[in-house]
């Protein structure tokens, strides 16, 4: 049997681990399992830019509804009360990871515009899809990938529900919510070793997904060269969703705005290869984006351009009056009357769209 982490208290201390304490932490995590933990690059599979050219409307529309198969079984899963389920979860970050191979544009643009109870939940898909994504950027392999969307779906399920409470009343966590996020990174790595999980880097990128380079993250503070790859790779997705979230008090942040912001902002924070990789991959208007068009119709833009200054076509979602089209039609954004003219955000009470027929006119 696997015995407790060092120092390890009750959940959710108000006195947080030293960094010292991190660090015995990362060594009991590794003991057990033969995984390598170390930050060095793994074997390439190609940029994110790669979807099948020969993809039709139908598998695009397909596409659409596994994604949303996997938030119904993810939701599901994180409704049973009982322990995770962690054979369920390695199931759904494969079907993640197989979607995301074959339309990377649907994997990362729909996300975060599913119509979920749950933002958090949400939130946790958006960032395994990132993280996916942004792994093969940096060329690391398939195993990697499934690695890290495993981490995301399973770095926040203790806290789902909390971070729910406070995105709906836009209020900043009093101090045992605090403590209580805080601690969640840990807790979360505890309860998965707990349960069988025997992948260091799993559970390492889980531990650490809230650390920061320069020691300024939590809950243990610790910094490079002591945070994984995955960890790394795990906390520029989870900053890049969270600033595009819409969330009940705000909406998000436009792509451009969120990666000045994570450029000037997070320096230092986060890994530079790690940026890097996130603005070479997703640029000013990656899939996903919502923008308004000269004839004030809102549209989404779906695909990757070679450029990063403009998509060459969108696909309209709302009339200029703000109902939804009757037929979504590919709008040329080099005709005046299409040129975008500003990113937009979907209002929160709309009829429901057909995303599907969204995806299969893309």
């Amino acid at each position: 049997m696997r015995s407790r982490p060092p120092d390890a208290a009750e959940p959710y201390p108000h006195e947080f681990p030293a960094p010292d304490v991190g660090r015995r932490w990362v060594a009991w995590v590794a003991r057990d399992d033969v995984a390598d933990a170390s930050v060095a690059p793994r074997t390439g599979r190609g940029p994110i830019r790669s979807s099948p050219a020969s993809s039709g409307a139908g598998d695009r529309a397909s596409a659409y509804h596994t994604l949303w198969e996997i938030a119904l079984r993810y939701d599901a899963l994180l409704d049973a009360h009982a322990d995770l389920d962690i054979r369920a979860i390695v199931s759904l970050a494969d079907m993640l990871c197989h979607l995301a191979r074959g339309h990377p544009e649907l994997s990362i643009g729909m996300p975060n515009l599913l119509d979920m109870p749950s933002l958090a939940r949400r939130h946790s898909l958006h960032v395994a899809a990132v993280g996916i994504l942004l792994a093969r950027e940096m060329g690391l392999t398939l195993e990697d990938q499934h690695l890290l969307a495993c981490a995301a779906l399973t770095m926040n399920p203790s806290v789902h529900e909390l971070q729910d409470q406070l995105s709906r009343q836009g209020n900043k966590p009093d101090a045992a919510s605090g403590a209580r996020l805080r601690m969640h990174a840990w807790h979360a790595a505890e309860t998965l070793a707990r349960l069988g999980v025997r992948d260091a880097r799993w559970l390492m990128a889980v531990g650490q997904h809230h650390e920061n380079l320069d020691g300024s993250g939590y809950p243990f503070g610790i910094s490079d060269p002591a945070i994984t790859l995955e960890a790394r790779i795990l906390r520029t997705a989870d900053v890049w969703c969270a600033f595009l979230s819409h969330r009940h008090h705000r909406s998000g942040r436009p792509p451009r705005q969120a990666l000045r912001e994570l450029f000037r902002r997070e320096r230092g924070k986060l890994d530079g290869s790690t940026l890097l990789a996130l603005r070479h991959g997703m640029g000013y208007y990656p899939p996903g984006t919502v923008v308004r068009l000269a004839n004030r119709e809102v549209a989404l833009v779906t695909r990757w351009f070679e450029h990063h200054a403009r998509p060459d076509y969108v696909v309209s979602l709302l009339q200029a009056t703000g109902s939804p089209m009757d037929e979504h039609r590919i709008r040329d954004t080099s005709r005046a009357e299409f040129a975008i003219r500003e990113y937009a955000h979907l209002p929160q009470r709309i009829p429901a769209l057909d995303w599907s027929g969204v995806w299969a006119a893309a």
